[in-house]
């Protein structure tokens, strides 16, 4: 029996209709993604993966994350690229349907197994994963990957400390997890004594020369010189200013050396915002108060030594690091010396000007040697506490005390009583002096990492990471010369790191 004709004819309507329609029905789908390849980048840590894409204008975030290695307990890396970072970095590239995205945080020597989601505008996602084999990480930097392990991370939680960001005079800034193994490193530069991690790449100070580094985490290198034609070199730290980046740095004034007393807040281009000269601030206060200066401020010589220096948003102040002195508290527009809190057996306290300054010290050492700067949420004040006397006084004046042991300690101050009183420390059983450099940092999740950068006569580093109730998740040794190995160490959003 023939099929009536017009129900014939809604057959093959029906049939043209089915083979025409479109079946990717999400724009994940209509994508169509594919794994191209993933090629080496500077170091075993960083690769470049390729994505074919047939379309990428409805893309609205990719992200990777790394799996942890077998019986490790660090968190895995985790990376997020936003579109507007895809589109800056012209990561999308039309004619070729390819789309390049770097991959870092990577084990060396390792087959790497990586999660990619590649996320749409209409809630879509397109999941893959990708297999990276990484070759043996062999540079002269390769012991940050192989640390003695005197205490080893169990799998207990330690908020904000899976992953840790070293600074040193041997390589550029270095990542390490709370496992010990090396996940980042690049090339290009030797030293990273003034680093700042800030808006997703490093920014990196010259020991040198005026010029300021700018490294990406795919080891892409630039640098900008500063608009400041007496600055010769960046030294110790650098960190977030009210409005730029804060960094400690040298000057040549008149031929006349300016040594580790300039604070200078610069914008990433380069341009000086702001400076503050210690030696013509403390000049003018103890002029003021009726002291000759010229056996406390001497040109020429490294008589402050700043170290460490933050900004407070809360009250609009600076707190500066002198090593050889105290830590003094300014006023960010005027200069103005608001508070001095030290060691008061050292020359700085023979002067009325001065002493008139000082905070009172409760319940624990005053800062004796200091470095490593920071507030916590409640405003305390904390710092590594080495215990050195100072080393560059005047001849036949005090060097004031020495304690045998460094510890970290957090101060709560009261600026209308003058007191500063000791609410926090870890004396590691007052067996480890570290003289110079070192740090101290608060993951505000009651968690800290204690850097003891010298110890042993000089000849070893420890990374000291300290869980919820005080004791000690993990430690690691490293050798090293003087504070070559790791000037400080805080820490680094590897496990959460968003690129906007």
């Amino acid at each position: 029996m023939k099929p009536h004709p017009r129900i014939f004819l809604w057959f093959m309507v029906l049939l043209l209709a089915a083979c025409g329609h479109d079946h990717d029905d999400t724009q994940a789908e209509r994508a169509h993604v594919s794994i191209v390849e993933h090629t080496p980048g500077s170091t075993p840590f960083i690769r470049t993966l390729v994505l074919g894409m047939e379309r990428a204008e409805d893309l609205a975030r990719i992200s990777y994350t790394i799996t942890p290695k077998p019986g490790t307990h660090s968190k895995p890396v985790a990376v997020a690229y936003e579109r507007a970072w895809l589109d800056r970095r012209n990561a999308y590239v039309a004619a070729s349907r390819r789309l390049s995205l770097p991959v870092f945080g990577l084990y060396a020597n390792h087959t790497n197994i990586v999660a990619v989601d590649i996320a749409f505008a209409d809630g879509s996602v397109h999941h893959a994963q990708v297999t990276m084999e990484t070759p043996a990480h062999t540079a002269a930097d390769a012991f940050y990957g192989t640390p003695t392990i005197r205490t080893a991370r169990t799998g207990a939680p330690l908020p904000g400390l899976d992953f840790i960001e070293i600074h040193s005079a041997v390589t550029t800034p270095v990542v390490i997890d709370s496992d010990g193994n090396l996940r980042w490193v690049a090339t290009g530069l030797y030293n990273s004594l003034s680093t700042l991690f800030s808006a997703n790449g490093f920014f990196v100070g010259s020991p040198d020369a005026p010029l300021l580094y700018r490294m990406e985490l795919d080891g892409a290198l630039s640098s900008t010189p500063l608009a400041a034609p007496t600055f010769t070199n960046f030294h110790h730290d650098l960190v977030v200013g009210k409005n730029g980046l804060l960094a400690e740095v040298d000057a040549l004034d008149n031929g006349v050396a300016n040594l580790e007393a300039i604070l200078a807040e610069l914008s990433p281009s380069g341009q000086v915002l702001k400076q503050w000269n210690m030696a013509q601030i403390f000049r003018d206060a103890m002029l003021a108060g009726g002291d000759d200066p010229s056996n406390f401020v001497r040109d020429g010589l490294d008589w402050f030594h700043m170290n460490s220096a933050i900004y407070s948003r809360a009250d609009d102040a600076l707190y500066v690091s002198s090593r050889e002195n105290f830590v003094v508290k300014l006023d960010y527009e005027t200069g103005r010396i608001l508070w001095l809190l030290g060691d008061t057996s050292k020359h700085w306290y023979t002067y009325p000007s001065l002493r008139a300054l000082a905070l009172r010290t409760i319940g624990g050492n005053p800062p004796v040697g200091q470095h490593s700067l920071s507030l916590d949420a409640d405003g305390k004040l904390l710092l590594f506490n080495n215990g050195s006397a100072s080393f560059n006084h005047p001849a036949g004046t005090p060097a004031g005390v020495t304690i045998p042991y460094s510890a970290p300690v957090k101060y709560a101050i009261d600026d209308s009583k003058r007191t500063a009183t000791a609410t926090w420390t870890f004396e590691h059983d007052r067996n480890i002096f570290s003289d110079i450099c070192s740090s101290v940092f608060d993951t505000g999740s009651a968690t800290y990492l204690v850097t003891y950068s010298v110890t042993e006569s000089r000849t070893h580093a420890r990374l000291v990471g300290l869980d919820q109730a005080g004791n000690v998740a993990f430690d690691f040794d490293y050798p090293t010369t003087n504070c070559s190995t790791a000037f400080l160490a805080k820490p680094f959003p590897f496990d959460a790191l968003s690129l906007e």
